[in-house]
Parts: structure tokens; C-alpha cells; sequence
């Protein structure tokens, strides 16, 4: 997982416990062997910045991570 941009160069960063939605997507393949039924389940993550104390929620679906700043 990428983490988040933060305004120091010395930043470190730990994940704390989320959550993730449960359903199955059965993997469906093309004749290329390419999946076609992509997972959509949709993980909710907690990250924290020991230098700088910002904090994030990272919200993680179809491999695609998007930040949220938590004020």
C-alpha cells in the first residue's frame, strides 16, 4: 500500500486495524485469462504519522487506495 503524502521527508508511518467488506466475486476469465469479475470489496484502513501526528482513513477498492485527512 502506497501511503499517504505528508509535508516532512522523515515521516513513518503505521496502519491500524480496519475492516473489509465480506462478498465473493468469483474470478470469471476471458480467453486471454484476464479476470473479468474483478473483487469489489472495499477495504477501510486507519493511518497514522508518528512525526507529524496527521492521521489518515484509507478507503482501498479495486486496487485503487484514496486518502481522507482526519482534522
Amino acid at each position: 500500500m502506497k501511503m499517504p503524502e505528508c509535508e516532512r521527508d522523515d515521516c513513518r508511518f503505521v496502519q491500524r486495524s480496519g475492516m473489509t467488506t465480506l462478498a465473493y466475486y468469483q474470478p470469471i476469465y476471458d480467453k486471454n485469462g484476464i479476470n473479468i469479475n474483478p473483487d469489489m470489496n472495499t477495504r477501510t484502513d486507519y493511518i497514522d504519522c508518528l512525526i507529524c501526528g496527521k492521521k489518515w482513513v484509507a478507503y482501498t477498492e479495486r486496487n485503487q487506495t484514496t486518502y481522507e485527512e482526519l482534522k
